[in-house]
């Protein structure tokens, strides 16, 4: 089928797949994290990354399948990785210096976790460049590889710009909580 392709056929099923991956991390974070804002706080940054996959794919008219689908599970992932980074050491500043602003303490976490973060975005996609080598005739590892890439850079927009938002409370909550 030229017009439906691959996704057209399977995306019911693979769209619940995908839901059911988010909810099986959101609940692990919830119990990690011993809250239910702060696991949303990095669940948002899944659908920022998928920003950049989709981008790619809209940008570069290539076809996705199955490699795009397998960018999508790789990104819910790696993506969580660098907010439960921050977001666990967040909490450890927070608790550890009571006298710190939310605020400050996490920009303490964020310091002693960018770098790891970054380091991980750069070797991922310096690991899925080989792929791109042989080009789109390669077609799921160079889906795969591209949706990857595209999703890991804009993840990085998701740690800098979305978690704080998420992570944050603003003083008028925390007053409301703490009444």
């Amino acid at each position: 089928n030229p017009q439906g392709g691959w996704w057209d056929e399977n995306k019911d099923k693979y769209a619940w797949l995908i839901f059911l991956i988010v909810a099986v991390i959101f609940v692990m974070l919830a119990m990690t994290f011993e809250s239910l804002r702060l696991p949303l706080a990095v669940i948002f940054m899944i659908p920022i990354s998928f920003i950049g996959l989709f981008l790619t794919f809209g940008v570069s008219d290539l076809s996705f399948d199955q490699g795009g689908f397998a960018a999508f599970v790789m990104l819910c992932g790696i993506v969580v990785n660098a907010g439960i980074y921050i977001v666990l050491t967040y909490k450890d500043v927070i608790q550890h210096n009571l006298e710190l602003t939310e605020i400050r303490g996490y920009v303490k976490a964020f310091g002693r976790k960018i770098n790891p973060i970054m380091l991980t975005v750069i070797s991922t996609v310096l690991g899925l460049i080989p792929f791109l080598t042989d080009g789109p005739q390669e077609v799921f590892w160079f889906d795969f590889a591209i949706g990857t890439i595209g999703g890991m850079v804009f993840s990085v927009i998701a740690v800098i710009l979305v978690l704080p938002v998420f992570v944050l409370r603003s003083k008028k909550r925390k007053n409301e909580y703490n009444v």
